[in-house]
């Protein structure tokens, strides 16, 4: 009889046991679901990323000039960064870009100090079309085309011997994508590349003390800029905003050329920098 009352009980506490557990697994699987459930609600409140954006920031770089005769200068630009961008999901892309920059640059042609002032203006019009997920990491890609114009000045001041000033001007064909990951509920990185087709590139030489003002063409190469956005989206009295910090490389080149009286020589720029951009969305 004891033996029997034992099993029974034993058998209750079994039944009991096993109703616990199932119980708080039926509980954990609740609350996971209705986290699941709720995330995606507070990722939408927190990051629900207005399609138009506007943008204004400073914008810093290192800059490494070099010419094939021999003539290196490097230096820092410091500058202003703003423009618009329309980006939405499965919807044309319009981008339009404003680039003012300047600083000096040093160096040395055969033990001879040469030194200066580089301006870099830069306007650009962009289209393109916008593939996007919602779900996820929410992954986006925007191939894009358009044309932009670039305005390169250089001017030579003390202590360079002879005091030249190089405007390059060209019109050019920018092609290349956007491409972000939200990595959590408020913050995305990304990979942008640009390639730039020059068009009707031409230098103006001026303050030539021997020949004055002359117009020199040169070997239009293809340049290319890349940059790594990290973006921090918040919302202030109902109003979206983010800050981005967008590293960058940068490389032009202008090709050698005949020209008379003197022929153009090749000359490359690569650019180190980044933009801090605070963008308003809406």
């Amino acid at each position: 009889m004891a033996l029997e009352d034992n099993e029974r009980d034993r058998k209750n506490n079994l039944r009991l046991t096993t109703g616990f557990k199932m119980k708080s697994k039926t509980f954990s699987f609740s609350i996971f679901f209705c986290l699941i459930s709720f995330f995606p609600s507070l990722y939408a409140d927190c990051c629900s990323n207005g399609a138009n954006q506007l943008f204004i920031g400073p914008e810093v770089y290192y800059v490494k000039r070099t010419k094939k005769a021999g003539a290196e200068q490097d230096g820092y630009l410091y500058g202003v960064r703003l423009g618009y961008e329309r980006i939405k999901r499965y919807k044309l892309y319009v981008g339009l870009d404003f680039l003012y920059a300047n600083g000096d640059l040093k160096g040395k042609v055969e033990d001879q100090r040469i030194k200066s002032s580089l301006t870099d203006i830069n306007v650009e019009e962009r289209i393109g079309y916008t593939f996007a997920a919602k779900c996820g990491w929410r992954p986006s890609f925007t191939p894009f085309i358009g044309v932009g114009r670039f305005w390169e000045k250089n001017e030579y001041k003390h202590p360079t011997p002879i005091r030249f000033h190089f405007h390059n001007r060209f019109l050019y064909i920018p092609v290349g994508f956007l491409s972000q990951i939200y990595v959590s509920s408020c913050f995305s990185v990304g990979l942008n590349f640009k390639a730039r087709i020059i068009l009707d590139g031409k230098n103006c030489v001026s303050n030539d003390p021997q020949f004055g003002k002359i117009h020199q063409c040169y070997d239009e190469k293809i340049q290319y800029r890349v940059e790594l956005p990290l973006s921090y989206y918040s919302c202030w009295c109902n109003h979206e905003m983010a800050i981005s910090l967008v590293p960058f490389y940068e490389y032009r080149h202008y090709g050698q050329r005949v020209n008379f009286p003197f022929d153009f020589i090749e000359t490359k720029f690569n650019l180190y920098g980044a933009t801090l951009k605070a963008i308003y969305l809406f």
